[in-house]
C-alpha cells in the first residue's frame, strides 16, 4: 500500500493513509473540523432550500390545497428570513420571499388576512 515517510528527529516515520485519517478521526481536532463541514453543508442545503421556493410557481402549487395548508407554508417562509439573516443568500431573495407572502396572503380569506398581517410585516 502506499504510504507516508516522514523524517523527524532523524526517524523515519512510515504510516499508510488508512492510519493517517484513523489517528485524524481520533484526533481532537476531528470534532471541530467535522462540526465545520456539516454546519458549511447544512448552510449551503438551506440556501439551495430557500432559492428553489424563490422560485417557485406558487399558484399551481396552492390549487386544491386548504387554507391551514398556506398558513404553514406562510409561516414556514416567515422562518427562512431568520436562515437568511443567520447565514446570508442573494439580496433578491429577501424581496422574493416578501413576494410570495403576499401572493399567499391575498390567497386566503379577508378575515384571515386581517390576523396574520401583522404577523409578515418585515
Amino acid at each position: 500500500s502506499s504510504g507516508i515517510n516522514a523524517e523527524y528527529g532523524g526517524e523515519c516515520l512510515k504510516s499508510s493513509w488508512k492510519d493517517l485519517y484513523r489517528r485524524f478521526m481520533r484526533s481532537p481536532n476531528f470534532e471541530l473540523w467535522f462540526q465545520t463541514k456539516r454546519n458549511e453543508a447544512n448552510q449551503r442545503l438551506e440556501i439551495l432550500h430557500i432559492q428553489e421556493l424563490c422560485d417557485a410557481d406558487l399558484y399551481s402549487w396552492m390549487a386544491g390545497k386548504h387554507e391551514v395548508q398556506i398558513v404553514d407554508l406562510l409561516l414556514w417562509i416567515r422562518d427562512r428570513f431568520d436562515v437568511l439573516d443567520r447565514v446570508g443568500g442573494h439580496p433578491g431573495m429577501r424581496e422574493n420571499l416578501k413576494s410570495h407572502i403576499d401572493t399567499l396572503l391575498n390567497m386566503v380569506p379577508a378575515d384571515l388576512q386581517n390576523t396574520l398581517k401583522p404577523a409578515f410585516k418585515f
